[in-house]
């Protein structure tokens, strides 16, 4: 599921990642939630470091365009 979200665009916001999680699999928000935890907790999904805001794939670190979309 992430490599889907994420083959569209290289970050995205929390709120953006849970509403995209949302549609994709047919969730509620709180599972959602509870799935973007589940990527964090496993480094399948980290924080990037230029912009804490967003998120991106794995430890994938995108230096340049540092603002999210």
């Amino acid at each position: 599921v992430a490599r889907d979200i994420f083959g569209r665009q290289t970050r995205i916001t929390y709120i953006d990642l849970c509403e995209q999680l949302q549609q994709v699999l047919d969730i509620k928000e709180r599972t959602a939630k509870s799935y973007i935890r589940f990527m964090r907790e496993r480094d399948i999904i980290t924080k990037e470091t230029a912009n804490q805001s967003c998120f991106v794939i794995g430890s994938y670190n995108l230096q340049r365009n540092a603002s999210c979309p």
